[in-house]
């Protein structure tokens, strides 16, 4: 999936780059590329998934604890969590 960045007559060069950064970290391009530059085992793949499945529901239940949460915030947590 390409990435496209339109620039306005009133955007800057460095504004056009801050807002390429801000898409690619957001579709984990770069992450994925360094994923793939070293085997992990299967083991690790799904210790570091459950850890991180662990933290999600943590972070979702401290949330939903919480005033003042937009409720968009717990339904990408609920997204992740499948």
């Amino acid at each position: 999936m390409p990435i496209i960045i339109r620039s306005k007559k009133s955007d800057s060069v460095h504004d056009i780059i801050k807002r390429f950064k801000k898409a690619v970290t957001q579709t984990d391009i770069v992450q994925i590329a360094k994923d793939g530059m070293y085997f992990v085992k299967p083991s690790k793949k799904r210790s570091i998934k459950k850890t991180e499945m662990k933290r999600l529901r943590r972070r979702a239940q401290s949330l939903k604890r919480m005033k003042n949460v937009s409720p968009v915030a717990l339904q990408r947590i609920k997204e992740r969590l499948g």
